[in-house]
């Protein structure tokens, strides 16, 4: 699992966003989810005291959300009148896989599984211990299981919405006899759709850092109008960090950053890795066309003389006026690219002339000329 699962998985630990996914997906249904009534899957009561384990047992992992889910827990509410307990499972998905449906059936499989053994636990018949099921009560009521697939992408899900769409074509009187897995998908750019302060987490801010990366207007209107911008937690800022191509070091001890901050340091990053990559481009490809150069006039100017001494002393001169022609083309270009990147970042025309100063020895008149003929 890479960096980027890792901090969605964590960042889907929290009940807050859990809530904010069940809402938007259910709202419309009848659901509404308070983060506060939210419990972990592994407090589901058993109906009587389990066994102890043994030692094949004791290397399980404990938690459920350790074997398979990246955000899950268990609801206690009640639709008109009736009680009743929601399993919520959601899965992050970074990518479109038409393999989809199958999975979230399985997930769901293993979440009720998981619930219906601890349940069972206690009350197995002593003559099938290792059918857990045997001992299960009448009266037992198992919980409904709601899954969500969360889909991080900036654009829609254009994957399959359901497990009947990756199966054969059957008639549809055998069809509606089989079990089907729709697939409840929620993505960021459903989520943008939502003013991101109404929100009780801050998933309205990552959301907008993924689905606006490229639309630079919009997020500095959001940062500036928006509070959850000023207050993103550790857990979301990580998700938006792993996404992007240049990832930024905050402090650990961090627990809340302010997007205002977090930009300065992106640009400040990007501006120096970017007149870095362009000077060690810049040199190595200077050097490339100078020796190709050098050898290619000094053999030349060899054979034309027709003796062994022109031709050594062609190659020398060759090559050194090659390397020479060739870095001084390279430098100019690296000068050009150094300022359009600095300009693009909007860096004052006199702070780049200050950096050419410094990086290329020129003067300040000539860093100064060499702005304004580039920009002009």
């Amino acid at each position: 699992m890479g960096a980027k699962d890792n901090a969605l998985k964590r960042y889907l630990s929290d009940y807050k966003v859990i809530a904010d996914i069940f809402n938007i997906a259910f709202g419309a249904d009848g659901l509404s989810v308070d983060p506060k009534k939210l419990k972990d899957l592994d407090s589901v009561q058993v109906m009587s005291e389990p066994p102890k384990a043994d030692a094949k047992d004791a290397k399980k992992p404990s938690s459920f959300r350790e074997r398979i889910h990246d955000g899950v827990a268990t609801l206690e509410t009640e639709f008109g009148g009736n009680p009743a307990r929601l399993v919520l499972n959601v899965e992050g998905q970074t990518a479109v896989s038409q393999a989809m449906p199958l999975r979230m059936l399985q997930y769901e499989d293993q979440s009720l599984t998981f619930i219906a053994e601890r349940m069972a636990e206690g009350v197995r018949a002593k003559d099938t211990p290792g059918d857990w099921l045997s001992g299960w009560p009448d009266d037992a009521v198992l919980p409904n299981a709601l899954s969500v697939t969360l889909y991080t992408g900036a654009g829609d899900w254009t994957g399959p919405r359901g497990l009947r769409e990756i199966q054969a074509n059957i008639p549809e009187a055998l069809a509606r006899r089989m079990m089907d897995m729709p697939l409840n998908v929620l993505t960021f750019k459903d989520i943008c759709k939502y003013d991101p302060d109404s929100l009780l987490s801050d998933i309205g801010v990552v959301a907008a850092y993924i689905v606006y990366e490229k639309d630079s207007d919009k997020l500095r209107e959001l940062i500036e109008t928006k509070e959850k911008f000023r207050h993103l937690s550790r857990k979301g800022f990580d998700v938006i960090n792993t996404h992007r191509k240049l990832a930024i070091t905050i402090p650990e001890d961090v627990e809340e950053i302010d997007m205002h901050y977090a930009e300065q340091v992106w640009a400040k990053k990007a501006k120096e890795e970017g007149i870095l990559i362009g000077e060690e481009r810049g040199i190595k490809l200077g050097e490339e066309r100078g020796i190709k150069l050098g050898e290619e006039r000094g053999i030349k100017l060899g054979e034309e003389r027709g003796e062994q001494r022109g031709i050594k002393l062609g190659e020398e001169r060759g090559i050194k006026l090659g390397e020479e022609r060739g870095k001084t083309e390279e430098r100019q270009k690296n000068i050009g690219t150094a300022i359009d990147m600095c300009y693009s970042l909007g860096v004052p025309k006199d702070v780049i002339a200050n950096q050419l100063v410094k990086r290329f020895q020129l003067s300040h008149e000539e860093a100064v000329a060499l702005v304004d003929k580039r920009l002009s």
